[in-house]
């Protein structure tokens, strides 16, 4: 009986196993992003026409309300911007309108009257959208992907079809996110994890990141400063190390460290997350730090000193430090540290430690999922008790 009981478990666990494998060979992949990005991409049921052509001179600068880290274009007209998640809405009256890029480098959404049109590294054209019913309207102009540098977006301008109207109202607050890709929005759409350089591209997308869903949430608008490897003391990798944020943050356009910005509002909320790179990667021989003990120990006071500086920037605003706390406990503790320093020092702060996300996105990067996580984190966070 018992030969005969083993004989029957050997063929059930025989069964399962080549179920089981059966199952693998035919489970289907997650689809890869869809490359190449078009250079102009409009729904079939926008309600309008969009076509990009070559500069044409004479039109009338539309004003706009913009947000993001910027300096002056040519002759003091547009944004030459390399920060991700820059954005500007404007008004009008009429049935058409003008958008001017000098970029050749960036993906960008350009929302009207609920339909979007997406552009892909326009280059040196205009956007005329046409086609529009007579009456207001209102237009949002994002990028959504990383730049590789600085580029233009010249503005808005009126075809002869228009009237400006005032631009929208600011947002009654405003919420800045320092960090590295995650806050980028780094390959957000995608749902796998090994994907090419193009596909990356594609799939990233900075307005579908945690920081723009937690602004969405709160009322407020966004100002991202975040660049991909980047962090405080070390970069990954310990990749250029005299780039590192403490240095291109007060930087309008990182790849031009000359260009003076644009005044900036003041933000009501700073969440700054900033340790993973820091982390996340192995010390590399001549690095001053011996171990990841020595760098937790110098990292919570570098942490500290950053966020206070912010906090003097921003009278008032409401401190977030954002932890990763898959990154292991040197970084948690290190969050930790600066969160008492931030305390002793009478600035009140809140510490956020997230759990595990997926990262089933490209390169090991949190998911669309993933990034709704960390929003509703951040959020519960925001709507607590005022540590104040």
């Amino acid at each position: 009986m018992g030969a005969i009981w083993t004989r029957r478990i050997g063929a059930t666990v025989l069964v399962a196993a080549l179920v089981a494998g059966t199952a693998f060979l035919v489970w289907p992949e997650p689809p890869r992003p869809a490359t190449p990005v078009p250079t102009l991409s409009l729904a079939g049921d926008a309600g309008f026409q969009a076509e990009l052509g070559p500069p044409r001179p004479g039109w009338t600068a539309l004003p706009a309300q913009a947000t993001g880290r910027a300096a002056p274009g040519p002759a003091g007209q547009g944004y030459r911007h390399e920060w991700p998640g820059f954005h500007a809405s404007a008004r009008f009256q009429g049935t058409g309108i003008v958008l001017r890029f000098d970029d050749a480098v960036n993906r960008w959404r350009v929302t009207l009257d609920g339909k979007a049109v997406e552009v892909s590294r326009p280059g040196r054209q205009d956007l005329h959208i046409r086609g529009l019913a007579p009456g207001r309207h209102e237009i949002r102009a994002e990028k959504i992907s990383e730049s590789a540098g600085p580029a233009l977006f010249g503005g808005f301008f009126l075809d002869d079809s228009a009237q400006a109207l005032p631009p929208p109202d600011p947002a009654p607050r405003l919420i800045e996110f320092i960090g590295d890709s995650d806050t980028v929005g780094f390959a957000n759409t995608a749902s796998r994890r090994d994907c090419e350089a193009e596909e990356i591209y594609a799939a990233t997308d900075t307005s579908r990141g945690f920081g723009p869903q937690v602004a969405a949430a709160l009322g407020a608008d966004y100002r991202i400063v975040a660049r991909s490897g980047i962090g405080l003391l070390r970069n990954y990798g310990s990749a250029e190390p005299d780039r590192t944020m403490d240095r291109l943050y007060p930087l309008a356009l990182p790849g031009q460290p000359d260009a003076a910005p644009l005044p900036e509002r003041k933000a009501d909320m700073v969440v700054i997350g900033l340790g993973s790179n820091v982390f996340g990667s192995e010390l590399a021989p001549g690095e001053r730090w011996s171990d990841k003990g020595q760098l937790r120990h110098e990292f919570g006071p570098a942490l500290a000193d950053f966020a206070a500086a912010r906090a003097q920037e921003n009278p008032g605003a409401t401190l977030v430090l954002l932890a990763f706390g898959e990154y292991g406990p040197e970084l948690v503790e290190a969050h930790r540290t600066a969160s008492e320093l931030l305390d002793r020092r009478g600035l009140a702060n809140r510490l956020v430690v997230l759990g595990d996300p997926r990262r089933n996105a490209c390169l090991w990067h949190p998911s669309a999922e993933d990034h709704a996580m960390i929003a509703q984190a951040l959020v519960a966070a925001l709507k607590g008790p005022d540590p104040n």
